[in-house]
């Protein structure tokens, strides 16, 4: 990212993630499984964020926040609430653990949709990062020796959850912010005839 204080007005960049939210009880659930696996295996927590599905990570010019928000407003405008099940433990050997996500049409229909707008995060350096298949990281960046000792835990032990996803989150942090903060909160409403209309008849 750019150094602070050294680009033009607009010009700074941020680093933007959107996300769906796991629901609380599942957010618990996740938090107190990764707490246990890093106090037992002295292991680094994935992240400062609660626990949610990432399906877009990418960069931005300052300047071009409003548009990228209003495009990212419509996308769950037209977005149906969707059940999202959540299965057993895979992993990426020898680093990463995850939970995997069965569930795929959904995450897969909203990148379709987002990738239309990846001319809005075209900056060089900075390729924007679609997900249309996320999983639930556990633990990553792992030592050899520690994903050997916590893979032969996780291998035979069972998870499952399921929410109804309803919402995107977008999160931000800029260059001279090591955590995300939350920029707005968007609905899935259903309204994707509406939104056909209104464009027909505009």
């Amino acid at each position: 990212m750019d150094a602070p204080n050294t680009a033009p007005p607009g010009y700074h960049i941020n680093e933007y993630r959107l996300v769906i939210p796991l629901s609380a009880d599942l957010q618990e659930k996740i938090q107190a499984q990764r707490k246990r696996l890093h106090d037992n295996y002295k292991v680094k927590l994935p992240f400062e964020m609660p626990p949610a599905l990432t399906i877009l990570k990418c960069h931005a010019f300052e300047k071009t926040e409003a548009r990228l928000i209003e495009r990212f407003h419509q996308v769950a405008l037209a977005a149906d609430p969707f059940l999202v099940e959540l299965g057993d433990y895979a992993a990426y050997p020898s680093h990463t653990i995850y939970i995997h996500v069965p569930t795929r049409t959904p995450f897969s229909e909203l990148v379709k949709e987002l990738k239309k707008m990846k001319w809005l995060m075209n900056i060089q350096g900075h390729e924007p990062h679609f997900i249309p298949e996320p999983h639930l990281i556990i633990a990553q960046q792992l030592k050899p020796m520690q994903f050997i000792n916590m893979w032969l835990e996780c291998e035979h032990s069972s998870f499952s959850g399921r929410f109804l996803a309803d919402h995107l989150l977008l999160l931000k942090r800029s260059a001279a912010r090591r955590t995300y903060e939350e920029v707005r909160r968007l609905d899935f409403l259903c309204l994707a005839q509406e939104i056909k209309q209104g464009t027909l008849f505009a």
